[in-house]
């Protein structure tokens, strides 16, 4: 046979209840912050100390450049890519820095010398590579980047 009335359910306690809404709120909350856009890394970062790099590219041998009649000069032969506006390329090792060659001019010593200054180089890096009109790469420290007698004799 059947009760004739149902049997009272137990009552939960408020501490329950409460506990179960707390949990509740705290799952929605790291739902909501889970599924937010995460910005990469990278983009995150605080942007990092450059300097700017200033130097000569000199062409020393008479047989490497043309002298023009405005007392500028450009490479010749092997050297055809040094001449004005070619790029000047700093890079370490995951970022890069450019410049370009500029104010082409035979010195009194016979050589023509080309100016470039590269901003933007990242500081406190182990190794620079500078590539001067595609040229192969010539590695130096920052110090030397700093200094302001960096001269590049590319013949």
């Amino acid at each position: 046979m059947q009760p004739s009335s149902p049997e009272p359910t137990a009552r939960r306690p408020v501490w329950m209840w409460a506990g179960a809404a707390a949990g509740l709120a705290i799952a929605v909350g790291m739902f909501l912050v889970g599924s937010r856009s995460r910005t990469p890394a990278a983009a995150s970062r605080q942007p990092t100390e450059t300097f700017v790099a200033s130097g000569t590219v000199l062409l020393g041998d008479g047989t490497s450049f043309v002298r023009d009649d405005r007392g500028g000069c450009a490479g010749t032969g092997d050297h055809a890519g040094i001449r004005d506006g070619a790029p000047v390329i700093i890079t370490t090792g995951d970022s890069f820095a450019g410049g370009k060659l500029t104010d082409a001019r035979v010195l009194a010593d016979g050589t023509c010398q080309f100016r470039f200054s590269v901003p933007g180089v990242p500081a406190r890096q182990d190794a620079y590579l500078l590539t001067v009109a595609d040229r192969d790469p010539r590695q130096y420290i920052e110090h030397e980047l700093r200094s302001a007698l960096l001269a590049l004799r590319v013949d």
